[in-house]
């Protein structure tokens, strides 16, 4: 029996050397383990946080968003709010200057009839007016006259309505070309910018004048004025004698 026992010593030996190493191997795994594990939960820790972050700058960009929307909204309204009331101003100085127009055309009308101007003249007169109401009609006259060297200068003189007495200067119209166009260029002393306020596009322009001016003055002049406004009708006519109506 003591024999048996001595036989095993070696074999216990040898048991105990492999659990000793199966122990330090179960430790080693479980060590790596555990740095493993608090590797993950650092990891997840900083994903977290970025997480938050993240979030939290959408949450930021978001309100920033919102306020710039509102303010947006806002300065729409307002500028909305203010169209709204200059178009009611405009409404309200169109509906007036109707109204005067109506006075005054029913005044001119009485005047008329009092002068003993017959009733069929009279109807005429009121159909121009309506007509004028929606299409406009503009006169340019073109009057010859001579400088002190004796050269030939056209004088202008326009008026947008042929009911109203009222002419308006426009300069002189240069002779050449050239000179025309950078007169009208320039302007033409007013009347560029008169030609331009029709009744939504409806015009129609005449121009005239008397033989003392330059040679077909206001034909060239006309050509020239068709090239710059496509919406007017032009015409241009010639007077043997025609009186200077504004003051230069």
């Amino acid at each position: 029996m003591a024999r048996h026992r001595l036989d095993l010593l070696p074999l216990l030996d040898v048991f105990m050397v492999v659990l000793f190493v199966f122990a330090t191997i179960d430790e080693r795994r479980l060590d790596e383990s555990t740095r493993g594990e608090a590797q993950a939960r650092v990891k997840v820790e900083e994903l977290q946080g970025a997480l938050q972050a993240a979030t939290e700058r959408e949450q930021t960009q978001r309100r920033q968003a919102q306020a710039q929307q509102a303010a947006s909204t806002v300065r729409n309204d307002e500028a909305l709010a203010e169209v709204k009331r200059e178009a009611e101003h405009l409404r309200k100085e169109l509906q007036k200057v109707r109204e005067t127009l109506v006075e005054q055309q029913s005044k001119a009308r009485a005047d008329l009839a009092k002068a003993g101007v017959p009733e069929e003249a009279l109807r005429r007169v009121d159909v121009l007016s309506r007509v004028l109401d929606k299409y406009s009609v503009f006169e340019i006259e073109l009057v010859g006259d001579t400088t002190g060297d004796g050269s030939i200068v056209s004088r202008c003189c326009y008026r947008a309505d042929p009911l109203d007495d009222r002419w308006i200067a426009c300069g002189e119209v240069p002779g050449r070309e050239d000179d025309r166009d950078r007169w009208l260029e320039e302007g033409a002393g007013g009347l560029a910018a008169a030609l331009r306020r029709t009744k939504g596009g409806n015009a129609m322009t005449l121009v005239r004048q008397d033989h003392a001016a330059g040679h077909r003055i206001a034909s060239r002049l006309v050509e020239q004025l068709r090239d710059r406004f496509a919406d007017h009708d032009f015409y241009a006519e010639e007077e043997p004698v025609l009186t200077l109506r504004c003051a230069l």
